[in-house]
């Protein structure tokens, strides 16, 4: 990626050199090359991303944040995931993955956590996905889970579903969910 976009400007370079050059000689000026695509700077991967979730089948909801640590095109970080109402969840087996509180008993505060271990790749469409990287029990069956996610990232907005599937059963559930760089969550 870095290096066709280094082969980009390079070839931009020598369109804007060549006509300078013909009017030295005494030639007329070259008509100048039509104007391509946009070259943006790539959308960075890594980074801290604030964001919100919901699933239209469950009714559930919540936010997180994924503090990702790497390249543009690839990164691995932690993810706190908190349902509306719960807990920060937590790997399995862990203080944080919990059962949660009593129907109609107020969840107690959320404890200190580093969050889930998470992997992400993008591609040169920046097209986005990763996974947990272990399971967790999600609050809203009390089960184990297994996700990935996949998204796509537009400048310092990353838009996208989760898939969680249930490790005893095998059913998914997706959520789809929106997420700014280095922002507060959108709503």
């Amino acid at each position: 990626m870095r290096i066709s976009m280094a082969v980009a400007a390079l070839a931009a370079a020598v369109v804007l050199v060549q006509p300078a050059q013909a009017q030295k000689k005494g030639k007329a000026a070259a008509a100048p090359a039509p104007a391509g695509p946009s070259m943006a700077a790539p959308a960075s991967l890594a980074g801290r991303w604030v964001g919100t979730y919901t699933s239209d089948v469950s009714s559930k909801s919540g936010s997180f944040v994924l503090v990702l640590n790497g390249s543009d095109e690839s990164a691995s970080g932690q993810l706190q995931l908190t349902p509306t109402g719960g807990r920060t969840v937590g790997p399995e087996g862990t203080a944080e993955a919990a059962a949660p509180a009593a129907k109609g008993k107020k969840a107690a505060p959320a404890p200190a956590s580093s969050g889930l271990a998470v992997s992400a790749s993008k591609s040169g469409d920046d097209k986005v996905t990763g996974s947990v990287d272990a399971s967790y029990v999600d609050p809203g069956c009390n089960c184990s889970v297994v996700s990935t996610f996949e998204g796509e990232l537009n400048g310092n907005t990353l838009v996208g579903t989760i898939s969680a599937r249930d490790a005893r059963t095998g059913q998914w559930n997706l959520s789809s969910f929106t997420a700014t760089k280095g922002g507060a969550a959108k709503r």
